[in-house]
């Protein structure tokens, strides 16, 4: 009788605990327990909908969430600004919000307050609130996730997105493993605002220094993106999220590419161009602890 080589009997042994996870899960909180929770994460730059500045923005951020039994949170992050000739506490956020968890279902509400330093580069600095709902459903293959927003800027953005990923459990539901896809759609007044203000390329900003890659556009006066009131789709990702679990400590990381579509036409002072567009890739890691 044949026997299998001992190089495949600890895949085997490995491939028989892979499990998929529970949307509740997903979410590192137990449902129906209150909890707080300390974290630190790494992003190597800061991207939305695809977007960046031509400067990077890596961030190091400290948060702290509490979540109620009842299914009520509240947190606050503060994150600072690591690029050269950049250290500064660059963005402070107030979140607070619901969420409902049901077998295999999840539904929530969260509002969120962003408070960007007068010199923030990034795209979405112009934005100051977000408001957002959002369901998941687990279908045992899979689990569909889907949410809408409202970005509140000197205008009004509308968002969705939507996002399928499938959740593994190795080394005794120690380790998960999550890849994902996703699609992100909305309009882009708050880009236009970014172009007008923030750009390290175009906006007035360019001229206080704080973008740092300026190429003599900063004194522009009118600048704008070209029908950023319609609606359409801004970027397609696909990212790796891995999570350790080891007591009540999270150890996390997270790969990111974004495959932004439909570049803007933006007119300035300067004449008027169509955006590039660029394949965009950013990580994350870092760590929570919970009480």
């Amino acid at each position: 009788m044949k026997t299998l080589p001992e190089y495949l009997l600890p895949i085997l042994l490995l491939a028989t605990q892979l499990l998929s996870e529970s949307v509740a899960a997903q979410t590192d909180s137990i449902p129906g327990r209150s909890e707080v929770q300390i974290g630190i994460k790494y992003t190597s730059d800061y991207l939305y909908m695809g977007r960046s500045d031509s400067v990077k923005a890596p961030y190091l951020s400290a948060s702290v969430e509490y979540t109620h039994r009842s299914g009520f949170f509240a947190s606050g992050a503060l994150s600072y600004l690591t690029a050269s000739d950049q250290g500064r506490i660059d963005l402070f956020t107030l979140s607070g919000g619901y969420d409902y968890y049901g077998t295999n279902f999840l539904a929530g509400v969260s509002l969120s307050e962003y408070f960007f330093s007068d010199l923030s580069y990034t795209v979405q600095s112009e934005m100051k609130t977000y408001l957002s709902a959002y369901a998941a459903y687990d279908f045992s293959a899979f689990v569909l996730h889907a949410d809408a927003n409202l970005g509140f800027s000197d205008n009004t953005d509308v968002f969705f997105g939507t996002e399928i990923n499938r959740t593994f459990y190795m080394l005794q539901s120690r380790l998960r493993l999550t890849p994902l896809v996703m699609i992100n759609a909305g309009t882009q007044q708050y880009y236009s605002e970014y172009y007008t203000y923030r750009s390290s390329q175009t906006g007035k900003g360019a001229a206080k220094g704080n973008g740092g890659g300026a190429s003599g556009q900063g004194s522009a006066t009118a600048v704008s993106v070209l029908e950023s009131n319609r609606f359409k789709i801004l970027d397609y990702e696909a990212a790796m999220r891995i999570t350790y679990r080891l007591g009540n400590l999270r150890l996390f990381g997270q790969a990111t590419w974004a495959f932004p579509v439909n570049p803007s036409t933006v007119t300035s002072d300067a004449g008027t161009y169509i955006e590039e567009l660029h394949t965009g890739f950013y990580w994350s890691s870092g760590g929570r602890v919970s009480f």
